[in-house]
């Protein structure tokens, strides 16, 4: 490496350094000890191989949600809760994450629960009422139901009248879904149900505990959500709590044949809502207060539950309050009783220890209570991890997931922004023949490659914080960078294939490890946004198909006298990367099967010469279409507990037609039109494309010099860039994976028509 360069990266390091820590101002969050690796604090620790399903008793029971919206797990760590935590040592804990069809407030969470599918409930908090309260007009509940629907609401029932503005905003959204889709199918199997309590404050009403216990119609059998429940309390922000001791004695009156009662403790919502007319002093005191209450409250409850038949869940469907102590991006959930082990929760939606869905809590009751699983049930029915140190181990996961949850937007666009920049200056060079240009930009273009290798090791580190993990980044960055050009100029590596080699076998090795990495890498998913949890995702897909294809075409350039070795083993090696990507229990990735089938088949094709005519293209189709067809029917033929989208996709298209197919076609085609227009990564997207399209017609003939020098490379850009069209169309956030695709595709080439330039100016002057 020429000392200028380095002296350069030096520089740039170190003002890149004192930058971060200037702009950044995100204060550290909490990760348990401060010692242990950001991966093992991630990863909570589990005993098991397999997770167990969780089985009811022969003698069945009944199902107890108790909701304490906005209690996050350092609650469960700082309070005093003994009743709560008598309960975790015979049951099992985990995080849910809320997400719903639109913001995460408590209706749309409890709707979202009911229906066990994302949806949105907007305003219906305020329209749940006993059949037999009187409206403000004078009305009781039950006819302003029946003016609603056009059907009685039966004596001690409860009614939301806001199912028919539910029904009708549900019905855009893009998948199939049921709003309360649980209370439904209890109610076909005769089952009945029940619900308790409210959130309600001076500012209006919280009745959302009606949107999950309720059926499609609206309607609960059983219970009580009016102001009867309330106590006053001049102590007690609002003046008015949760009386616990009628909470009480109304679940102990509710029939026998109640299947389902959920259980609204309503306090910490209401503080929640009124944090901002109060001092934090005052809220802190008061979430204790309540909090012990709640723990008091849950002791009771236990004492009429026969645990031997009965199932109880403890959750908070809302983020929020992060008062005591850390954050609560997800919240926790308990579950004790009828087959359930000491552990930690998970399901086959999430497949990570410790982390479920709210959308896998209706599956869960309709496993409960023996029924057949609703086709528009988007979760899986819960599973049990054995796990000791359940709390610790959760609040050290939760902290470290909200250190990269915090760190990914700043980094993520610092390096789309990098990139951006240093092919706009690439390309002023290449058109100016800037002098040594090539020589001062090489380093700093392979170091885009070197990034996401780097975004993958980073979970291996101690991360304190968001800055500290900026500032790894950069450290870790500079010193591949460095090694990769030392590596080139000394022991004659060729750079191109030393990174994409890195890059893609650390991609498929930690895929075959179950992607412990790529669960908590800036570059990986989140289960905090809850896009995806498991396998492969869209950002390193991308890496990962281009780096293969400029790997295998560089190294087949470097070595031309062991061609016909390296040949064969670059189809066996494009073989085995398809099959890692799709299989479902590796990188699940099914729009990747099809992106990189075709991508890899049409490179290997140029690579034997063939020429191309609709011939060939129908050929790679259906090459495209056996892989895809081949995964889908494995996938479908496994256990429904261990099926990934894959399977259930198939078995919705099975049952649903073309509609389906159709949906599917339509939503993928709105995310990408709408990540076009918001994401950071369609300007870089454009940035490459524009470029590799300029350097095709400017400077003139340099692309021909390539590509007759190097013409299994050329190959290789050939199929990053229809491996990057591909990923576009046939990906969910298909602009992400072109994008990252692109990454081997823009600035290598870039690298190598500045390296050509210098060579031709150093043939000049000789």
């Amino acid at each position: 490496m020429h000392l200028k360069s380095v002296k350069v990266l030096i520089v740039l390091f170190v003002a890149a350094i004192q930058v971060f820590s200037f702009f950044i101002s995100v204060p550290p969050a909490r990760a348990g000890t401060g010692l242990q690796p950001a991966l093992q604090a991630a990863m909570p620790p589990v005993t098991g191989n397999r997770p167990a399903d969780i089985q009811p008793a022969a003698e069945r029971g009944r199902v107890v949600m108790v909701i304490i919206d906005r209690l996050s797990i350092g609650d469960l760590a700082a309070a005093s809760m003994p009743h709560y935590k008598a309960l975790l040592q015979r049951g099992a804990l985990g995080l849910m994450n809320g997400n719903t069809a639109g913001g995460q407030t408590p209706e749309n969470t409890c709707a979202t629960i009911g229906a066990g599918a994302h949806i949105a409930a907007p305003g219906a908090a305020a329209l749940g009422f006993d059949a037999g309260e009187t409206m403000p007009d004078g009305r009781t509940a039950a006819k302003a139901y029946r003016g609603y629907t056009g059907r009685p609401a039966p004596a001690g029932s409860l009614v939301e009248l806001g199912i028919g503005r539910m029904l009708h905003f549900n019905q855009k959204l893009p998948y199939p879904n049921q709003p309360g889709a649980t209370g439904a199918a209890l109610h076909a199997a005769g089952l009945k149900t029940a619900a308790l309590g409210n959130a309600d404050t001076p500012a209006g009403l919280q009745r959302q505990v009606v949107l999950t216990a309720m059926d499609d119609k609206g309607l609960v059998d059983y219970g009580d959500v009016s102001a009867d429940l309330l106590v006053r309390d001049p102590a007690f922000p609002g003046g008015m709590r949760t009386d616990y001791d009628k909470l009480l004695s109304r679940f102990a009156a509710l029939p026998p044949d109640t299947a389902l009662t959920v259980i609204e403790t309503g306090d910490l919502s209401r503080l929640e809502d009124m944090r901002q007319d109060i001092t934090d002093a005052v809220l802190s005191a008061r979430r204790q207060q309540s909090l012990q209450r709640v723990d008091n409250f849950l002791g009771r409850l236990s004492g009429q539950l026969d645990f031997h038949r009965d199932l109880l869940l403890v959750l908070a469907p809302t983020p929020g309050g992060n008062t005591i102590t850390g954050v609560n991006y997800l919240t926790p959930v308990l579950a004790v009783g009828a087959g359930v082990e000491p552990g930690l929760l998970t399901s086959s939606t999430t497949k990570r220890p410790g982390i479920i869905m709210s959308t896998d809590l209706a599956p869960t009751i309709f496993r409960f209570f023996g029924l057949p699983v609703n086709i528009n049930l988007t979760g899986q029915p819960l599973q049990v991890f054995p796990s000791a140190h359940r709390i610790q181990a959760l609040q050290a996961m939760q902290n470290q997931l909200a250190i990269t949850y915090t760190a990914r937007p700043v980094l993520q666009k610092g390096y789309i922004f990098y990139q951006f920049i240093l092919l706009l200056f690439s390309l002023y060079c290449i058109f100016w023949r800037r002098a040594h240009a090539g020589q001062v930009l090489a380093p700093f273009l392979l170091s885009v490659m070197v990034v996401p290798l780097v975004y993958l090791l980073l979970p291996l580190l101690p991360q304190p914080g968001a800055v500290a993990t900026g500032l790894e980044l950069l450290l870790l960055t500079v010193m591949i960078t460095v090694l990769t050009v030392y590596a080139q100029r000394f022991w004659r590596l060729d750079p191109f294939i030393l990174l994409c080699f890195a890059n893609a076998f650390l991609i498929l090795g930690d895929a075959l490890c179950g992607s412990p990495l790529q669960k908590n890498a800036i570059l990986g998913y989140d289960p905090i946004v809850g896009a995806r949890f498991y396998g492969i995702g869209n950002e390193y897909m991308g890496i990962l198909i281009g780096s293969i294809l400029i790997g295998t075409t560089a190294l087949l350039t470097r070595l031309p006298h062991r061609r016909r070795v390296l040949l064969p083993l670059t189809g066996l090696f494009y073989l085995i990367s398809i099959y890692i990507l799709s299989a479902p229990f590796l990188g699940t990735k099914v729009g990747g099967a099809i992106v990189m089938t075709g991508a890899f088949l049409t490179t290997f094709l140029l690579l034997l010469g063939v020429r191309f005519n609709w011939r060939t293209v129908l050929l790679i189709a259906g090459g495209v279409i056996v892989v895809l067809g081949g995964f889908m029917l494995y996938d479908l033929h496994r256990p429904l507990q261990l099926q990934s989208h894959i399977g259930r996709n198939t078995a919705l298209v099975l049952q649903g037609g073309w509609p389906v197919i159709l949906d599917i076609i339509r939503r993928k085609s709105e995310m990408n039109i709408r990540l076009v227009r918001y994401t950071i990564w369609s300007r870089i997207l454009l940035a490459s494309i524009g470029s590799l399209a300029i350097l095709f017609y400017r400077p003139v003939g340099v692309m021909a010099a390539i590509r007759n020098k190097y013409p299994d490379l050329y190959k290789g850009f050939i199929g990053v860039t229809l491996g990057s069209i591909l990923a576009f169309i046939f990906n969910d956030s298909g602009v992400v994976a072109a994008a990252t695709t692109m990454v081997f595709g823009a600035p290598p080439m870039v690298y190598l028509v500045l390296q050509e330039q210098r060579a031709a100016n150093g043939k000049a002057r000789s």
